[in-house]
């Protein structure tokens, strides 16, 4: 899904918590949640989704008892992070949120070392900017990456774009976009339907409506049920254990139901269904999967059926026609490079869809509760399980405070949002290929007062000065940052993780464009860079060029327990 909406995630031995970039960054993104905790099991789980760019790695909504990360967010939209663990295990896990959060808003923070702090952007609500201002800032210096937001407000439509397709095509609301984990909630919505109609109950186990060989793991007897899947409850992990692509840059397009079933077959619960949330891409698929199986029909047909063809979604397919091919926006990753679509099997129903504005916005107004489905999405919408700062229904997640509806999607060259107002009477959507995570956009669309993150400007600098930050940083608990300079490029990379480019605000300063950080470099004698200090989450660790003298020690980064 973590912060304000949903995200992506990247390092450590890391992974829940968050895809879209993994989804890259792991939507954890930040959830609407005010406060999310974050299961560091389920982070374990999750390090081979985020090296290989699996989806929904950002969204992390795992929660359980081997520690604890509260994530916080002020009236400016500030974020901090309170860790409620033993210490030895402190550090690495600070480290961690740096790469699992995604950006909403850059939280201030006081460079060490005699380096002075980069600037904090500042939160922006519609007194300071416009709908269009904050999607023409979302995408400025990123080539070919398009956002567009639609905003149902008490009736009336409106449509913001900015950015371009990527393509020959221009961006409009015909523009076709892969929606992610947003697919999750259209596999709720058929769920709903057929529990309406009486095809299934939510108490009925899964393995009803798979064949007869096929192997579901239970726990004491307890099986898991379609509720179970639907809540986020079932004990399943975020990825099957067997998934294992051919090609990484598309993790889901090899995995068929016989992977899946050898899967179910291997796999021991850890605990009983129902008894903890775990967010669950192979949960999600399964559940899909069972219910095509139900009515002998493959997952896109029943989609068809049960959803598009009522709502008169002809834009909308989870494999693409020649015809609809040329209408997709081209795929780029967080840092704005291109990519590769996505494919699925087995797991589509947690993943596949791909849609344009103008069918979103019809399947907007329908979780608005207008139309023939109405009724469906009001009782998948309907909260179920309690969770850490928020509620979750049949797929759908409902923030306590606001009680805003919400859920989030990622791949690895497109983000999406789609975002409900408490009364009904106001919903966005936002879809986007390319860049950090929209989610804050579509839930500024509905409140005007949480403001929204400000990407920093990056700058141009000379090839001589970005050279002199290369080297090998060493931090606490022999953690190293790696910085290489390749032409104009500045990429740092955290002990046994991938490289992610970094970009200059000014001199010294950087930020990261895929999660919600920034590193200043510090200088000492001759002006020779000594450390580097990474800011997240309201924290500063330090880490020393190992080929220079160490400079003074950076503040505790964590209060005494």
């Amino acid at each position: 899904m973590g912060l304000r909406l949903g995200a992506p995630g990247l390092p450590t031995s890391s992974t829940e918590y968050v895809p879209s970039h993994a989804w890259t960054a792991i939507s954890v993104a930040a959830s609407i949640m005010g406060a999310y905790v974050l299961d560091l099991v389920a982070i374990v789980r999750a390090q081979s989704a985020i090296e290989a760019g699996y989806p929904d790695c950002r969204n992390p909504h795992a929660y359980g008892a081997a520690g604890a990360i509260r994530l916080r967010h002020d009236a400016k939209g500030r974020r901090s992070a309170e860790v409620n663990v033993d210490p030895v295990r402190r550090t690495s896990i600070v480290v961690l949120l740096f790469f699992l959060l995604v950006s909403t808003t850059v939280p201030g923070s006081s460079a060490s070392a005699g380096a002075s702090s980069s600037p904090t952007p500042s939160a922006t609500t519609l007194d300071v900017a416009s709908d269009q201002q904050l999607l023409d800032q979302r995408v400025k210096d990123m080539p070919g990456v398009g956002i567009i937001l639609g905003v149902i407000d008490d009736g009336k439509t409106t449509v913001y774009k900015a950015g371009t397709s990527g393509t020959s095509r221009p961006l409009d609301e015909h523009t076709l976009f892969e929606i992610g984990s947003v697919t999750k909630t259209f596999t709720a919505t058929i769920l709903a339907e057929m529990v309406l109609d009486r095809s299934v109950n939510l108490d009925d186990p899964v393995a009803r409506y798979l064949p007869a060989d096929a192997h579901v793991p239970s726990l004491d007897g307890k099986q898991i049920t379609l509720l179970n899947l639907a809540t986020q409850h079932s004990g399943l992990p975020r990825l099957p254990t067997n998934l294992r692509p051919a090609d990484p840059g598309d993790p889901y397009a090899d995995y068929t139901m016989a992977d899946l079933y050898r899967f179910l077959d291997s796999y021991t619960l850890t605990r009983e269904p129902g008894e903890q949330f775990e967010y669950s891409n192979v949960g999600i698929g399964l559940l899909g999967d069972a219910l095509a199986n139900r009515e002998h029909a493959s997952y896109a047909q029943l989609l068809r059926t049960r959803v598009l063809s009522r709502l008169v979604m002809n834009e909308t397919t989870t494999s693409l026609t020649p015809n609809l091919r040329d209408r997709l926006a081209a795929a780029h990753d967080a840092d704005g490079d291109p990519v590769k679509p996505w494919t699925f099997q087995a797991i589509a129903p947690a993943g596949a869809v791909i849609s344009s504005m103008s069918d979103m916005l019809k399947y907007l107004r329908a979780n608005m509760w207008q139309g023939p489905l109405a009724k469906v999405c009001l009782f998948a919408q309907e909260p179920r399980e309690t969770l850490p700062g928020a509620r979750v229904g049949l797929v759908w997640f409902t923030e306590d405070v606001t009680d805003i509806v919400w859920h989030n999607g990622s791949t690895i060259g497109y983000q999406a949002a789609i975002v409900i107002s408490q009364d009904h009477q106001k919903g966005a959507v936002v879809l986007t290929n390319g860049g950090i995570s929209p989610d804050d956009i579509a839930i500024h669309a509905i409140d005007p007062a949480i403001p929204v993150a400000q990407v920093p400007a990056s700058i141009q600098l000379d090839a001589t000065t970005l050279e002199s930050y290369v080297g090998t940083y060493v931090g606490p608990d022999d953690l190293t940052f790696t910085v290489t300079h390749t032409d104009d490029r500045l990429m740092a990379q955290l002990s046994g993780q991938d490289a992610y480019r970094i970009y200059p605000s000014s001199k010294d300063h950087f930020f990261y464009r895929v999660v919600d950080a920034q590193i200043d470099f510090t200088r000492g004698v001759g002006g020779v860079v000594n450390a580097l200090v990474l800011h997240q989450g309201g924290k500063d660790l330090t880490f020393v060029n190992q080929e220079i003298a160490a400079p003074p020690s950076a503040p505790s980064v964590y209060r005494s327990p």
